[in-house]
């Protein structure tokens, strides 16, 4: 099983030094996990076990990190909602240039005749990079964030564990 470990001092070490509610994950411990979390083997197994100087309130860590994921999974679900609606835009637009310049391109002149053609092909090639790279990325976060979800998260405490 991989384990990732978080060492503290004291459960703030957790929390934004900014929120006095101790309910917003620091930002520095989230990426560390992420950032672990993207080095395990694929389909591997995993933990993340925080060890700290003095005791912790478990259910606490566990309710605010689930929060935090379930929030980030929200926010990626808006992106890739934002990231299908600007594909479809750019997608239209650009079938519509590319029409207007296969009506015109006899006709008028050659300088927007080409004009037209290049933003009718930028507009499809970027809802094409939406659809191939990152689309996938956000399915990718959220599935890496579901994952994380399901998480066990264990805890020591390192001076009660030494004098044992």
């Amino acid at each position: 099983m991989y384990e990732i470990k978080v060492k503290i001092h004291e459960e703030a070490d957790l929390y934004s030094s900014l929120d006095p509610d101790r309910e917003q994950l620091d930002m520095e411990v989230v990426s560390y996990i992420l950032h672990k979390y993207q080095e395990k083997k694929r389909k591997e197994p995993f933990c993340i076990h925080i060890f700290s100087d003095t005791p912790v309130d478990e259910e606490r860590v566990r309710k605010n990190f689930r929060a935090f994921l379930e929030r980030e999974e929200k926010n990626e679900e808006q992106l890739l909602h934002i990231s299908s609606m600007k594909q479809v835009r750019l997608f239209a637009i650009g079938l519509a240039f590319i029409a207007i310049w296969l009506l015109v391109k006899t006709i008028t002149n050659v300088l927007i005749v080409e004009i037209l053609s290049i933003i009718g092909s930028f507009a499809i090639w970027e809802a094409s990079n939406i659809w191939i790279v990152e689309k996938p990325n956000i399915r990718l976060k959220r599935h890496r964030l579901r994952r994380l979800m399901d998480t066990e998260i264990r805890f020591t405490v390192q001076k009660e564990a030494e004098e044992k």
